[in-house]
């Protein structure tokens, strides 16, 4: 893998951000050129950008995140023309591809088609394959088209870590890498704001030898609005689905017709991905006294250990334990997944920092939940949780 490119060192933390002006889009951009790394609002979470084109500046972006070299990078264009040059399908998955960037471009939809040979292998994880998106963000938008190049961009983070809703969150993780970030504000959920969706693009590959638009992640896009928009012919087809964390991490993803496209094509498959810095444990019921017969699934805390227990509540279904618990957040009392998804990283960051912190229990957010948002809503709990289950022992 080439060297990345040098870049100073900055120790004060507020002097890598780039302001949302004119000048700073600019001198991102130039940066960006240059084979330099700038982190970047999206709507979905913030990116961490380089040359897509320059193997060495794609190499520095899995130097800053500690990213293995098998998790390939999504690049992103100002729109779909601009991505032509990056994919070679086959005219019939580029019929599709066309129909669904038309239908939601831009927006948090990426789309994983055969690479073109400009495409560096870093990219697509030597694949033979890349995703393309292109972001609903006015300030991204802005950069990409400054910029004048396409640009590769995963999560701002260090890897597995937490996704950043913010520009400090990046600074947090990323800060003593030499790693510039254009500031877009704190969108608070508000539509249009900076990551106003709060979680990943949906990731589709097209697949024309099946004729599958193939779910390999769920994100800001919902099924059910793929399938409206999916060209005549092609289906829709979800891939993963969540092994628990003892079950054989080499298992397929899933049966079906989307089973064989859900390798390395898409980031965010590991068990292990959006994880705070504490043990994380998915509570899906909450239990009065232990079970007759031990079982694996049940997590036993003493009340000083729910004393030091963060809670991040859905629905208020584990309400039981807020006054019990160090600290007590619920994403949507209401059940909303859109709601809970824009503030679901921000409450996890907070989490983790909360002094005194032993353990947090996260509620099965999206659980059962087929609709909207709500499906990668659970996908980024369960990873949180490192594929952690558990029905919880309530101390008396």
């Amino acid at each position: 893998m080439a060297a990345a490119p040098a870049v100073p060192a900055e120790s004060d933390g507020a002097s890598l951000v780039l302001p949302p002006t004119p000048e700073g889009i600019a001198q991102a951009g130039a940066l960006l050129r240059d084979g330099h790394l700038v982190a970047f609002p999206t709507e979905t979470v913030y990116g961490l950008g380089a040359h897509a084109l320059s193997p060495t500046a794609v190499a520095s972006v899995f130097a800053a995140k500690g990213r293995p070299p098998s998790d390939p990078l999504i690049v992103h264009v100002p729109s779909f023309p601009l991505a032509l040059p990056l994919i070679d399908p086959p005219a019939p998955a580029l019929h599709a591809a066309s129909a669904l960037a038309a239908a939601l471009w831009p927006g948090p939809l990426t789309l994983v088609c055969p690479a073109s040979a400009a495409v560096p292998a870093a990219v697509t994880a030597s694949t033979g394959w890349v995703g393309v998106r292109s972001p609903r963000h006015d300030l991204a938008q802005r950069l990409l088209r400054e910029a004048g190049v396409p640009i590769a961009a995963p999560s701002a983070n260090r890897f597995g870590h937490v996704s950043p809703t913010t520009a400090q969150h990046v600074v947090e993780d990323l800060g003593g890498r030499g790693v510039r970030v254009l500031d877009g504000g704190d969108g608070g959920g508000e539509a249009g704001g900076s990551c106003s969706v709060g979680i990943e693009s949906t990731v589709v590959k097209v697949d024309a030898e099946r004729m599958v638009l193939a779910v390999l992640r769920l994100g800001g896009v919902a099924v059910e609005e793929l399938r409206r928009v999916a060209p005549e012919g092609w289906t829709v087809a979800v891939a993963p689905r969540h092994r628990r964390a003892d079950e054989d991490a080499g298992a397929g993803p899933a049966e079906g017709p989307a089973a064989a496209a859900a390798g390395e094509q898409a980031p965010g498959q590991h068990v292990t991905h959006y994880a705070p810095d504490a043990p994380t444990y998915l509570v899906e019921a909450l239990l009065a006294a232990a079970p007759a017969a031990p079982a694996p699934d049940v997590l036993s805390l003493s009340p000083d250990e729910l004393a030091a227990a963060v809670v991040v509540d859905y629905g208020g279904a584990l309400a039981a334990l807020g006054p019990r618990a160090l600290a007590y957040r619920d994403l949507s009392p209401a059940g909303d997944a859109s709601e809970a998804a824009r503030g679901l990283f921000a409450a996890l960051r907070e989490a983790e920092a909360t002094e005194g912190v032993g353990t947090v229990l996260l509620a099965a957010a999206g659980e059962g939940d087929h609709s909207g948002l709500a499906p990668g809503v659970a996908d980024r709990v369960f990873r949180a949780a490192s594929g952690r289950r558990v029905r919880l022992l309530v101390p008396e």
